[in-house]
């Protein structure tokens, strides 16, 4: 598929040349809009919906770089970020009018798409626009707060697991904006992005909490000097980790006071039950359904679920873990404090070689928490 949607972004970019010189009714300009109005028909007959983003040079599509992408990253996407959108979603059904009207819009901002111009571009019924939420932490700071940020962030990942629980679909393109923008922040400010909100539900905690956990997870990664593509697959497979907890009843994810033995053993079925729907879900990573299955099971054994004597856990799954504990004793909830970094360590430090893979648990101590804010 990636050669279709190539070809037809590249379809959009010449149409724009062609919009700037000739009027709608040109016979050059209905050829160009009727052939864009067929590729979308065939594009969105399956999935519904066609989406893209770019990321400096490189034009985004199901999870990966499409060839050749860069001079529609530097053509179209120029246009598009010039008036503040990186990302164009077309849906089924768009009619003709619209892509005519849309190449228009284009073809003037083409003009000043040096000179940005905010709404010079704008959406229609079946074609979306939104902004990359995959900023650097300096372009963040100067704009929004770190909550705002997180907001976002958690709106979307709550539509990912919405999405891969009520209709066994992946939004590949809105996993790989989150990992994206983490993977920035890992390089250049972790600090700047871990927010220390007080968070008073269970939702608002979880969404934040998961980004926070992949966040980490992402900085130990490349700490203990996994490769690039690793580390991507563990930012996906952290942000995926806990899915099953949407299977646990709301009243008692959001009790307050201590889990009868009935509810915590209804808990403890969320890595089995997460598991089993990342692995029917289509374009999820196997690392991901790994990660979701094995994140609650102890480096020596025991743990959730029950696993044979000898169980060897995935890299991937005792990083999350990690980052995972460490981000929950940390963050404030409603029935206790976040603890301070010192009392975290300690109580982390001695469950080294029995909950903890204790080369990990050095490497974040030393690498990844010094680069975070500090707490208490």
């Amino acid at each position: 598929m990636s050669a279709s949607v190539e070809g037809l972004l590249k379809d959009l970019q010449n149409a724009i040349g062609s919009r700037a010189l000739y009027p709608a009714d040109h016979p050059r300009t209905r050829e160009g809009v009727a052939r864009i109005e067929k590729q979308l028909d065939e594009l969105t007959a399956v999935s519904g919906e066609l989406s893209v983003f770019a990321v400096d040079d490189k034009v985004i599509h199901g999870g990966a770089a499409i060839p050749g992408g860069e001079p529609i990253a530097r053509g179209l996407f120029r246009i598009l970020r010039a008036g503040g959108y990186d990302r164009l979603t077309i849906r089924r059904g768009v009619s003709r009018e619209e892509i005519d009207r849309f190449l228009s819009l284009l073809a003037e901002a083409s003009k000043r798409a040096d000179s940005p111009a905010t709404g010079a571009v704008s959406p229609s019924a079946h074609i979306r626009l939104s902004a990359f939420r995959g900023a650097s932490p300096e372009e963040l700071s100067a704009h929004v707060s770190d909550d705002e940020f997180l907001h976002e962030e958690v709106q979307v990942l709550g539509e990912v697991w919405s999405g891969v629980v009520e209709r066994k679909s992946l939004d590949v393109d809105s996993v790989e904006e989150i990992v994206v923008a983490l993977s920035r922040t890992v390089e250049e400010n972790i600090g700047a992005m871990i927010p220390m909100a007080s968070l008073k539900s269970y939702d608002e905690y979880t969404g934040t909490h998961i980004i926070n956990v992949a966040l980490l997870a992402m900085a130990l990664g490349e700490a203990v000097g996994l490769p690039e593509n690793v580390v991507h697959d563990v930012g996906i497979a952290a942000l995926l980790h806990d899915v099953g907890k949407l299977k646990v009843p709301t009243e008692i994810l959001n009790k307050p006071d201590r889990l009868t033995e009935e509810e915590f053993a209804t808990i403890r079925l969320h890595p089995e039950e997460g598991s089993r729907i990342l692995f029917s879900t289509p374009r999820v990573p196997e690392l991901a359904v790994i990660v979701a299955y094995e994140h609650h099971i102890r480096y020596e054994g025991g743990g959730y679920p029950l696993v044979p004597s000898g169980w060897k856990m995935n890299l991937g799954s005792a990083i999350t873990q990690v980052a995972d504990i460490y981000d929950a004793l940390r963050t404030d909830r409603p029935y206790r404090r976040g603890l301070d970094r010192e009392t975290i360590v300690r109580m982390m430090r001695a469950d080294a070689c029995r909950q903890f893979d204790p080369d990990l648990l050095a490497a974040f101590f030393e690498r990844v928490v010094p680069k975070t804010h500090p707490l208490g």
